[in-house]
Protein backbone atom coordinates (compact mmCIF):
# COMPACT_ATOMS: atom_id res chain seq x y z
CA UNK A 1 0.00 0.00 0.00
CA UNK A 2 2.50 2.50 1.17
CA UNK A 3 4.55 1.57 -2.37
CA UNK A 4 1.04 2.56 -4.29
CA UNK A 5 0.85 5.80 -1.98
CA UNK A 6 4.63 7.00 -2.81
CA UNK A 7 4.01 5.90 -6.77
CA UNK A 8 0.69 8.04 -6.87
CA UNK A 9 2.65 11.09 -5.02
CA UNK A 10 5.52 10.67 -7.83
CA UNK A 11 2.65 10.70 -10.58
CA UNK A 12 0.98 14.16 -9.39
CA UNK A 13 3.18 16.82 -11.15
CA UNK A 14 2.92 14.94 -14.34
CA UNK A 15 -0.88 14.87 -13.98
CA UNK A 16 -1.27 17.78 -13.23
CA UNK A 17 1.02 19.64 -15.81
CA UNK A 18 -0.36 17.35 -18.49
CA UNK A 19 -1.60 19.66 -20.73
CA UNK A 20 -5.00 17.18 -21.47
CA UNK A 21 -5.58 18.01 -17.70
CA UNK A 22 -8.67 20.44 -17.85
CA UNK A 23 -8.60 23.27 -14.63
CA UNK A 24 -11.63 21.12 -13.23
CA UNK A 25 -9.87 18.05 -13.07
CA UNK A 26 -6.93 20.38 -11.15
CA UNK A 27 -9.24 21.53 -8.40
CA UNK A 28 -10.58 17.89 -7.82
CA UNK A 29 -7.39 16.84 -7.40
CA UNK A 30 -6.35 19.92 -4.77
CA UNK A 31 -9.52 18.82 -2.83
CA UNK A 32 -8.50 15.14 -2.28
CA UNK A 33 -5.59 16.94 -0.84
CA UNK A 34 -6.62 19.85 1.21
CA UNK A 35 -9.03 19.80 3.58
CA UNK A 36 -9.42 24.09 3.67
CA UNK A 37 -7.79 27.19 3.20
CA UNK A 38 -7.94 30.52 5.34
CA UNK A 39 -7.33 33.67 3.56
CA UNK A 40 -6.36 36.98 5.40
CA UNK A 41 -6.05 39.95 2.83
CA UNK A 42 -4.15 42.44 4.12
CA UNK A 43 -0.71 44.68 2.21
CA UNK A 44 -0.35 41.23 1.17
CA UNK A 45 -2.81 37.90 1.50
CA UNK A 46 -2.13 35.53 4.09
CA UNK A 47 -2.48 31.64 3.39
CA UNK A 48 -3.45 29.22 5.91
CA UNK A 49 -3.59 25.43 4.30
CA UNK A 50 -4.69 22.66 6.62
CA UNK A 51 -4.19 19.55 4.34
CA UNK A 52 -5.90 16.24 4.75
CA UNK A 53 -3.56 13.93 7.37
CA UNK A 54 -3.44 17.19 9.86
CA UNK A 55 -0.63 18.80 8.55
CA UNK A 56 -0.56 22.78 7.99
CA UNK A 57 1.11 25.58 6.07
CA UNK A 58 1.43 29.09 5.86
CA UNK A 59 2.27 31.12 2.97
CA UNK A 60 2.06 34.79 2.13
CA UNK A 61 1.73 36.21 -1.79
CA UNK A 62 1.94 40.32 -2.47
CA UNK A 63 -1.18 41.61 -3.68
CA UNK A 64 -2.16 41.37 -7.35
CA UNK A 65 -1.76 45.43 -8.48
CA UNK A 66 -4.33 47.01 -10.37
CA UNK A 67 -4.75 46.92 -14.01
CA UNK A 68 -4.99 50.72 -13.56
CA UNK A 69 -1.68 50.73 -11.69
CA UNK A 70 0.15 47.81 -13.94
CA UNK A 71 -0.86 50.50 -17.43
CA UNK A 72 0.28 53.19 -16.04
CA UNK A 73 3.34 54.86 -17.79
CA UNK A 74 6.35 55.86 -15.07
CA UNK A 75 6.30 59.59 -14.00
CA UNK A 76 10.00 59.42 -15.39
CA UNK A 77 8.96 58.69 -19.20
CA UNK A 78 5.54 61.04 -18.76
CA UNK A 79 8.40 63.40 -17.81
CA UNK A 80 10.67 62.97 -20.58
CA UNK A 81 8.12 62.90 -22.51
CA UNK A 82 7.11 66.49 -21.62
CA UNK A 83 10.42 68.04 -22.23
CA UNK A 84 10.92 66.43 -25.43
CA UNK A 85 7.68 68.01 -26.62
CA UNK A 86 10.21 71.44 -26.56
CA UNK A 87 12.03 70.47 -29.42
CA UNK A 88 10.54 66.89 -30.95
CA UNK A 89 7.31 65.72 -32.49
CA UNK A 90 5.19 62.67 -31.98
CA UNK A 91 7.55 60.15 -34.41
CA UNK A 92 10.52 61.40 -32.59
CA UNK A 93 9.89 60.89 -29.65
CA UNK A 94 8.97 57.88 -29.84
CA UNK A 95 12.28 56.59 -31.61
CA UNK A 96 14.20 58.62 -28.78
CA UNK A 97 12.27 56.50 -26.41
CA UNK A 98 13.09 53.48 -28.06
CA UNK A 99 17.08 54.57 -28.37
CA UNK A 100 17.31 55.28 -24.47
CA UNK A 101 15.76 51.67 -23.33
CA UNK A 102 11.79 52.67 -21.98
CA UNK A 103 8.75 50.27 -22.83
CA UNK A 104 5.36 50.37 -22.20
CA UNK A 105 3.75 48.50 -20.05
CA UNK A 106 3.37 45.65 -22.16
CA UNK A 107 6.74 45.60 -22.95
CA UNK A 108 6.46 46.88 -26.38
CA UNK A 109 9.09 49.54 -28.20
CA UNK A 110 6.83 52.89 -28.36
CA UNK A 111 5.33 54.41 -31.71
CA UNK A 112 3.90 56.93 -33.00
CA UNK A 113 0.29 56.05 -31.72
CA UNK A 114 1.41 55.07 -28.25
CA UNK A 115 3.41 58.75 -27.93
CA UNK A 116 -0.27 59.94 -28.83
CA UNK A 117 -2.12 57.78 -26.32
CA UNK A 118 0.43 58.85 -23.23
CA UNK A 119 0.32 62.62 -24.18
CA UNK A 120 -3.92 62.81 -24.10
CA UNK A 121 -4.30 60.65 -20.76
CA UNK A 122 -1.27 63.11 -19.23
CA UNK A 123 -2.71 66.04 -20.79
CA UNK A 124 0.42 67.33 -22.27
CA UNK A 125 0.34 70.25 -24.72
CA UNK A 126 0.88 69.24 -28.45
CA UNK A 127 4.31 70.58 -30.18
CA UNK A 128 2.02 72.57 -32.09
CA UNK A 129 0.39 74.16 -29.36
CA UNK A 130 3.73 74.49 -27.63
CA UNK A 131 5.27 76.27 -31.27
CA UNK A 132 2.12 78.28 -31.35
CA UNK A 133 2.46 79.66 -27.67
CA UNK A 134 5.77 80.88 -28.64
CA UNK A 135 4.41 82.81 -31.58
CA UNK A 136 5.15 80.64 -34.51
CA UNK A 137 2.68 81.23 -37.47
CA UNK A 138 0.70 79.20 -40.08
CA UNK A 139 1.96 78.70 -43.61
CA UNK A 140 -1.17 80.70 -44.20
CA UNK A 141 -0.63 83.35 -41.86
CA UNK A 142 2.95 84.23 -43.47
CA UNK A 143 1.70 84.10 -47.11
CA UNK A 144 -1.22 86.90 -45.70
CA UNK A 145 1.79 88.82 -43.83
CA UNK A 146 3.43 88.71 -47.44
CA UNK A 147 0.60 88.92 -50.22
CA UNK A 148 1.59 85.86 -51.61
CA UNK A 149 0.01 82.03 -51.67
CA UNK A 150 0.73 79.23 -49.03
CA UNK A 151 2.32 77.85 -51.92
CA UNK A 152 5.01 79.98 -52.16
CA UNK A 153 5.79 80.53 -48.61
CA UNK A 154 6.13 76.09 -47.94
CA UNK A 155 8.84 77.04 -51.17
CA UNK A 156 10.68 79.62 -49.38
CA UNK A 157 10.67 77.03 -46.06
CA UNK A 158 12.28 74.50 -48.16
CA UNK A 159 14.92 76.56 -49.65
CA UNK A 160 16.00 78.38 -46.20
CA UNK A 161 14.30 81.74 -46.62
CA UNK A 162 12.02 81.05 -43.75
CA UNK A 163 12.99 79.58 -40.81
CA UNK A 164 9.98 76.91 -39.94
CA UNK A 165 10.09 73.74 -37.38
CA UNK A 166 8.19 70.76 -38.36
CA UNK A 167 5.61 69.63 -35.53
CA UNK A 168 3.76 66.84 -37.39
CA UNK A 169 5.47 64.04 -39.50
CA UNK A 170 3.65 64.63 -42.60
CA UNK A 171 5.75 67.52 -43.01
CA UNK A 172 3.77 70.02 -41.44
CA UNK A 173 5.66 73.12 -40.31
CA UNK A 174 4.81 76.55 -38.73
CA UNK A 175 7.07 79.46 -39.49
CA UNK A 176 8.88 81.56 -37.61
CA UNK A 177 7.30 85.47 -37.32
CA UNK A 178 9.78 87.27 -40.42
CA UNK A 179 9.50 90.29 -38.63
CA UNK A 180 10.12 93.82 -40.32
CA UNK A 181 11.20 92.38 -43.75
CA UNK A 182 9.36 92.50 -47.02
CA UNK A 183 9.33 89.84 -49.80
CA UNK A 184 12.13 90.63 -52.69
CA UNK A 185 10.50 88.34 -55.54
CA UNK A 186 12.78 86.90 -58.08
CA UNK A 187 14.02 88.31 -60.65
CA UNK A 188 14.15 86.24 -64.04
CA UNK A 189 16.67 86.42 -66.85
CA UNK A 190 18.17 84.47 -69.87
CA UNK A 191 19.97 82.31 -66.88
CA UNK A 192 16.95 81.63 -64.64
CA UNK A 193 15.76 83.41 -62.06
CA UNK A 194 17.40 84.74 -58.87
CA UNK A 195 15.66 83.20 -55.38
CA UNK A 196 13.36 85.71 -53.52
CA UNK A 197 14.42 86.94 -50.02
CA UNK A 198 14.10 88.97 -47.26
CA UNK A 199 14.85 92.32 -47.37
CA UNK A 200 14.77 94.74 -44.00
CA UNK A 201 12.14 97.14 -44.49
CA UNK A 202 13.57 100.14 -42.67
CA UNK A 203 16.67 99.65 -45.11
CA UNK A 204 14.06 100.41 -48.19
CA UNK A 205 12.85 103.37 -46.58
CA UNK A 206 16.10 105.14 -46.02
CA UNK A 207 17.07 103.69 -49.57
CA UNK A 208 13.68 105.72 -50.69
CA UNK A 209 14.38 108.56 -48.34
Amino acid sequence: MQERIRALAADFPRIWNNERTSPVERKRMLGLLIEDVTLLVDEQINMHIRWRGGRTQSLAVARPRPMAVIRKTPEAVVALINELLETDNDQQIASRLNALGHRNWRGEAFTLKKVMLVRRAYGLKTRFERLRESGMLTGEEVARRFGVSATTVHQLGRDGVLKRHRYATNHRYLYEPPGNVRLAKGVGGRDGSRQPRLIDAQQIQQGAS
